[in-house]
């Protein structure tokens, strides 16, 4: 990561293993309980922001034993599963962009009743429902990864770290690209719907990545721009069909200025660095 800025953090080691496992977690940042509802198959993770500052990403492993003996991910008997392996991760840097861009808007007090300030924040606590098909005896969890709004982190798992940036860094590429796109449809003299032409190349490119970039790694940046240029065609598709009574090309203009706010607001938070104190 060349030419990025190195932030300082400490790494904690996280885990948990039901509501007993609360005292000897509390000192992290982070700390995850749960419980297994078995009437309703449904297991909580319960997760409680400790660190004392807004959280906009996290990344856990879960491994999951069954009362049948199974386990998931599973493994050959003798041959210990790789927790790590069953990675899920949350990333709320978008809502936090959108309840920022609310501001000054008729939307701000909706949007911070909703939503608080997009993040996980500091001294709250959420809830994941997983829907089980079969009844639990234990599961053990570990916190890869936590990111917070000051674009500081803690870092368990180098992979998840790489993952994380890799999306957002995909995500502002293609943010970046929509924005050269739709500028170019507007400034050209010879195009009759600015919103047509920027959704025929958004599409075409999109399909293209979705060629070329399917054996490339997650960690690679290009490979997660896909999914953000399709939901770039999508609000495109949505301008068309739009009743709002303005003119197309002005509708575009709103939007490229509005994508430009969000590339601002997300830019630093693609830049993090890591250097691990143990």
């Amino acid at each position: 990561m060349n030419n990025v800025p190195m932030l300082l953090f400490a790494v904690w080691m996280f885990g948990a293993s039901g509501a007993s496992n609360a005292q000897e977690v509390k000192k992290s940042p982070l700390v995850l309980t749960w419980n297994y509802d078995a009437q309703q198959k449904r297991l909580t993770l319960h997760l409680a922001n400790n660190s004392g500052k807004d959280i906009t990403a996290y990344n856990i492993s879960m491994a999951e034993k069954y009362t049948d003996g199974s386990t998931n991910p599973s493994y050959a008997e003798g041959i210990p599963h790789n927790i790590r392996d069953a990675q899920r991760m949350e990333d709320f840097l978008g809502l936090m962009i959108t309840v920022q861009l609310s501001r000054d808007t008729p939307d701000e007090e909706r949007m911070r009743r909703e939503y608080g300030n997009g993040t996980f924040a500091a001294g709250t606590t959420r809830d994941q429902v997983i829907l089980e098909t079969k009844d639990i005896s234990d599961v053990e969890t570990i916190v890869n990864l936590v990111v917070y709004a000051d674009r500081t982190l803690n870092v368990q798992n180098e992979q998840a770290f790489r993952q994380l940036l890799a999306v957002r860094k995909g995500q502002l590429l293609a943010m970046e690209k929509v924005n050269e796109i739709t500028k170019r449809a507007l400034a050209d003299p010879t195009v009759s719907s600015p919103v047509s032409a920027a959704f025929t190349e958004l599409t075409q490119l999109a399909d293209s990545l979705d060629v070329k970039m399917k054996n490339h790694s997650l960690e690679d940046p290009e490979a997660n721009q896909e999914m953000p240029l399709r939901g770039a065609v999508q609000s495109l598709r949505s301008m068309q069909r739009s009743q709002m009574g303005k003119p197309e090309a002005e509708q575009l203009k709103e939007y490229v200025a509005e994508q430009e706010k969000r590339i601002a607001l997300m830019s630093p938070h693609c830049q993090l660095g890591v250097i691990v104190y143990q």
